[in-house]
């Protein structure tokens, strides 16, 4: 099966870097190419290629035909705006997103004028609520998961049956919290999704970016020589959290929950989500 490849123009001074390291990229305070990189390391897997140029020139490199093109906004790169939408690759994907940083507010005003110009149903643009990486990162993977070939891959129906009992039970159970919109229980070794439920986002999509995430704090925790562990990551949105909890009697595993943040009740959602992590049976 063909394996989409998406286009991240990183324009950010710093933020975008970041971003990009969860997908295991060191080295990225300047400028240049990362093409190709499977998301999550699963075969058939969307392909990122991820680009910080240093300049106009530098955008040659954008490949010809992603699916879709993700641009990263922020302070200070009005004088290469022109050029960027201008691009053929800009012009023609069939997706194009603009992240916008909160203090990106000449560059809002120029890519407005662009997106009155365009009649594509695919060209958005999205305003961050903060300059956390970890915000930027999961807006980007939840993005990926409206890319019709990437949802063609990872929307494959899972019925109750192909789950264990114990397992359909905890992702009820889990559901039941206040505020939950959606549950799963994935492998960070893999990035496969092993049980789920809710909507409103591609699970295996959000489990494969978010692989990543546990894994990068893995690794710093390992490289700080802190051997206690981490019980959970916590990502906070406008209107949600996603929270991430390692699962400690079942090694390679977390769930991963989504919470109304206007209904849930964060410190209830991880009391319980360790009482359900109890009861897992893999």
């Amino acid at each position: 099966m063909h394996a989409p490849e998406i286009a991240v123009l990183d324009l950010t001074s710093r933020i975008g870097g970041h971003a990009l390291a969860q997908l295991g990229v060191s080295g990225t305070t300047g400028p240049g190419a990362w093409e190709k990189m499977p998301l999550g390391g699963m075969a058939g897997a969307p392909l990122i290629s991820w680009y910080r140029p240093a300049g106009a020139a530098d955008l040659a490199s954008l490949p010809p035909r992603p699916e879709a093109v993700a641009i990263l906004v922020g302070p200070g790169i009005f004088a290469m705006l022109p050029a960027v939408l201008a691009h053929e690759t800009v012009r023609t994907a069939p997706a194009v997103w603009f992240f916008l940083l909160p203090n990106a507010v000449m560059e809002e005003m120029e890519i407005a004028k662009f997106l009155r110009t365009q009649q594509r149903a695919g060209v958005h643009k999205y305003q961050l609520p903060n300059s956390d990486p970890q915000t930027l990162w999961f807006v980007l993977m939840e993005q990926l998961g409206k890319v019709q070939k990437v949802s063609d891959y990872f929307n494959e129906e899972r019925s109750a049956e192909d789950m264990s009992s114990n397992l359909k039970t905890s992702m009820d159970a889990a559901m039941t919290i206040d505020g939950a919109l959606a549950v799963a229980l994935v492998d960070h070794r893999s990035g496969m999704c092993l049980a789920q439920a809710g909507g409103g986002m591609n699970l295996d999509l959000a489990a494969a970016g978010n692989t990543q995430v546990v894994k990068a704090k893995l690794q710093t925790m390992e490289t700080l020589g802190i051997r206690r562990g981490i019980e959970d990551i916590l990502i906070t949105l406008a209107d949600q959290y996603h929270l991430i909890r390692l699962v400690p009697n079942a090694e390679g595993l977390f769930l991963y929950l989504v919470l109304d943040r206007n209904k849930g009740n964060l410190a209830l959602a991880r009391y319980k989500l360790t009482d359900i992590e109890r009861s897992l049976k893999v």
